[in-house]
């Protein structure tokens, strides 16, 4: 546990960082943020608390997130991420006891829907180190019997969002807020007792487990994950061999972190200080994930400082922070170390660094994400990555005075500018995210009888689901968050179509346009390179091996084609595409079928397209003669084309269990 691992970082190679091969494909990428730093507007315990903190600054407008909800919903899809971690402001929910403000409740509902439709997946915090003053002028977590209160507003929340909200974190570090706020004096109540801090630490673990119990029991708990955020913080010994100095860490180590975990596991929890254990009805097992919250190591001594603003002891060659304490990425690791004999997956749910001018950041996240993808490569369940902070905000009891954001925020006037960090976090994502997908959803049929006669294919049910959500379906598997769906000509019929976990953009056309004018008719919203595919094919194939293979072999397109399928309509030699001819009745001269999934640079639409009504395999295909790249699978693929393949393709998914 306390092998204390330092690298030589100007040697590491980040390459897989860039190449999208360090993550796997259904990797959570996220930023976060707390609802008292950003929102602004608040009146809570740590409102009151300000005047005395430690800058004595007050948060005021903050990030006047309230009020820019959707600008900054429209900063996180800009990142790439998939999703968003925010805490939920009791204050505004439930200002006076018993009072539930619903404007409140909706502003939180419409958040979520927003980030729905972007694609954006998001987490729910439900305490986040503030309270109402009338909760907290009760005692707050000093006393058990609050905790009823506290949890019938996580019961409101989730009995509001859980139809939307799949991830939930019950407290965000608990140690930290008993910490900080009981012994140390830097949060609120602003106190130093161990006494205090014992009392506080035993029920802020009675409030997660009855929240837990709680929230499961209820509609939608089956399906949510509900979890702890805990801070892990690594203590080092200062001189490795003195005794002493070891002694205190594993102290400190015991407080902070130990009795935290060992509380999950087994369902007794001994608080900080405390002589014994007591058992905590409904804790043992109270996790569906863990919340790993990281940003250092401290290196101990029994000497060590107790006041926040003294600088910690750091190691010759470590560089500090803004925030003084070293920036130690290999920490990181050891905190997975010790929170996997949880056995239930762990998530990233903050980690990033005070620094004001950026130039630390890029090279932060770069060490933090390596050494992520490195744990995720020995075995560990690593689910996801939410960086900390998606913009500059109210850093607590610093005040404004330590930036973390990707987004840099001018207070005065509420710009946000995109960081150099910002670009870099935004890239990595990029680079292990799936490419727009695009569909062909608007074609009608003639086979199908009356059915396709004026209903889209694609809108056509197969096994109780239209075959559009089959194929966003295996699309969402493949890493897909953002899907255009070109629909012909009767795109009335899609409206109102949602579905979860992607962002869908929809694009009519004013008259038949075929296949190639469907695309330039749509050009606008094509991103520089994208997933092609038909709305009436479901095609299983992984997506990872295609998009290597067009970046490999540098093509304006690539094709998946199969040679298992009964006819052909290709000739293929050497990976490229040498003729195509769907016309063909002798297939002599072929050895391949196109089958319905490619990977297209935007640039190709733009120089070979045109208005009207065209066909874009017809056109396309046969002016790439020996330009366009063939990426063999002959994975089964699904057309239900005809009544025949529509009932093979329904008895298939009834077999499987799709």
């Amino acid at each position: 546990m306390w092998t204390e691992e330092h690298r030589q970082w100007d040697t590491v190679d980040y390459s897989s960082l860039k190449d999208g091969s360090a993550f796997p494909k259904e990797f959570m990428w996220g930023v976060a943020t707390a609802s008292h730093q950003i929102e602004g507007g608040n009146t809570n315990n740590w409102s009151a608390f300000e005047p005395r903190s430690k800058s004595q600054q007050l948060s005021g407008d903050a990030c006047d997130h309230w009020n820019r909800r959707e600008e900054d919903v429209t900063l996180i899809k800009e990142l790439g991420v998939s999703h968003y971690r925010f805490s939920i402001e009791w204050s505004r929910i439930e200002p006076q006891e018993g009072h539930y403000d619903s404007k409140a409740i909706q502003w939180y509902s419409d958040l979520v829907d927003e980030l729905l439709i972007q694609g954006i997946q998001p987490m729910a915090t439900l305490h986040h180190f503030t309270q109402p003053l009338w909760w907290d002028e009760r005692g707050g977590f000093e006393k058990e019997e609050n905790i009823t209160g506290w949890v019938n507003f996580c019961s409101m929340m989730f009995e509001h969002l859980s139809d939307r909200v799949e991830w939930w974190c019950t407290i965000n570090e608990p140690a930290v807020y008993a910490t900080m706020g009981y012994v140390l004096g830097e949060f609120p109540p602003g106190v130093r007792s161990f006494k205090r801090v014992r009392k506080v630490s035993l029920n802020l673990m009675r409030a997660h487990a009855r929240c837990y119990r709680t929230l499961k029991a209820m509609k939608n708990g089956d399906k949510c994950q509900i979890g702890l955020v805990k801070n892990i913080n690594i203590f080092d010994p200062y001189r490795r061999w003195n005794p002493l100095h070891w002694m205190q860490a594993k102290i400190l180590d015991g407080m902070f972190n130990q009795c935290w975990l060992k509380a999950l596991r087994t369902g007794k929890f001994k608080p900080p200080s405390a002589l014994f254990s007591k058992r905590i009805e409904g804790l043992r097992g109270s996790s569906d994930f863990i919340g790993v919250n990281y940003y250092t190591h401290l290196l101990t001594t029994p000497f060590m400082p107790t006041k926040v603003e003294i600088d910690p002891l750091i190691r010759p060659w470590e560089q500090r922070t803004d925030f003084r304490y070293p920036m130690y990425a290999e920490g990181l690791r050891r905190a997975f170390d010790m929170v996997t004999n949880l056995k239930i997956p762990i998530l990233v749910t903050e980690n990033g660094v005070a620094d004001d001018d950026d130039d630390m950041r890029p090279e932060h996240i770069r060490r933090h994400l390596l050494i992520t993808s490195e744990a995720i490569a020995d075995g560990i369940d690593v689910r996801g990555f939410y960086h900390w902070s998606l913009m500059d905000n109210f850093e607590w009891a610093e005040g404004y005075d330590q930036r973390f954001g990707l987004y840099h925020v001018e207070f005065e006037t509420q710009k946000r500018t995109l960081k150099e960090s910002g670009h870099e976090y935004a890239a990595i994502v990029k680079a292990h995210t799936t490419p727009q997908l695009v569909i062909m959803a608007g074609g009608l049929g003639t086979r199908l009888g009356e059915m396709s006669e004026k209903t889209p294919k694609s809108l056509i049910e197969v096994n109780g689901k239209p075959m559009l959500h089959h194929i966003l379906d295996w699309a969402k598997t493949q890493g897909c968050m953002n899907a255009l769906v070109l629909t012909g000509h009767l795109g009335e019929q899609f409206e109102g179509i949602t579905h979860p976990g992607m962002a869908l953009t929809f694009h009519q056309e004013k008259e038949p346009l075929g296949t190639g004018g469907a695309l330039w008719n749509a050009k606008e919203l094509l991103e520089q390179r994208f997933l092609l595919v038909w709305g009436d094919d479901w095609h299983p194939i992984e997506y990872k091996p295609l998009i290597e293979l067009h970046h490999s072999a540098d093509a304006p397109l690539t094709m998946t084609v199969t040679q298992a399928h009964d006819s052909k309509n290709l000739r293929h030699e050497n990976g490229r595409l040498m003729l195509y001819d769907k016309h063909s009745e002798s297939s002599e001269t072929l050895n391949g079928y196109e089958a319905g999934t490619s990977i297209v640079e935007k640039s190709t639409v733009l120089k070979y397209g045109h208005s009207g009504k065209w066909s874009w395999e017809e056109t396309v295909y046969s002016a790439l003669s020996g330009e366009a790249a063939v990426h063999l699978d002959d994975t089964a693929f699904w057309d239900m084309g005809t009544p025949e393949r529509l009932a093979l393709f329904e008895k298939f998914l009834k077999d499987t269990s799709v």
